[in-house]
């Protein structure tokens, strides 16, 4: 199958043609408000700047929702940005078109500025505030150095890490 790729432009008309693209899909779908895709791309820009590249084996857009549904996900936050970035993969995924807000679920693996690892069952990102977040047990990897917690806080821009909920420190010698 061929990959469908969309681009969104923060604030600008680009996602009304998205929506224009989900639209012509629903009418060929009998009137459904959801659109399947196969090996689906979306990237949100604002200017030149990629703020989210997303990639789905498969994605289910609720068009009326205006949320996305996706399966065996990687996604990439502020690539290329000095102001700090992460990627995820995992199982499953749902993405809000209206705000670009991302939740990760099963088996979620995680790096952040190439340097940090992370393991955690669910992750959410607030693209607003460029917060990454769980309250669920989380493993940390750094170097030789491994943190476990009951969740944590990483704040992209920062690029700050917050362990919550008492944490361990593993260093192996």
């Amino acid at each position: 199958m061929e990959t469908l790729g969309f681009q969104r432009r923060t604030g600008s008309i680009a996602r009304a043609g998205l929506l224009a693209v989900a639209g012509f899909g629903v009418l060929a779908a009998s009137g459904s408000p959801e659109l399947d895709v196969d090996r689906m791309t979306f990237v949100a820009s604002r200017g030149a700047a990629n703020e989210l590249v997303l990639e789905a084996v498969h994605a289910r857009f609720d068009t009326d929702a205006e949320r996305v549904y996706l399966d065996d996900v990687h996604a990439v936050v502020d690539p290329g940005r000095s102001t700090g970035s992460f990627e995820i993969r995992c199982d499953e995924g749902e993405l809000d078109l209206a705000t670009n807000d991302f939740e990760a679920r099963g088996n979620v693996r995680g790096r952040t500025d190439g340097s940090r690892e992370f393991q955690a069952p669910w992750v959410k990102y607030d693209h607003e505030r460029g917060l990454l977040f769980t309250n669920a047990p989380v493993l940390i990897s750094e170097d030789a150095i491994e943190y476990r917690g009951g969740g944590f806080q990483y704040f992209v821009r920062e690029r700050r890490f917050r362990l919550l909920g008492g944490a361990s420190v593993v260093q192996e010698p």
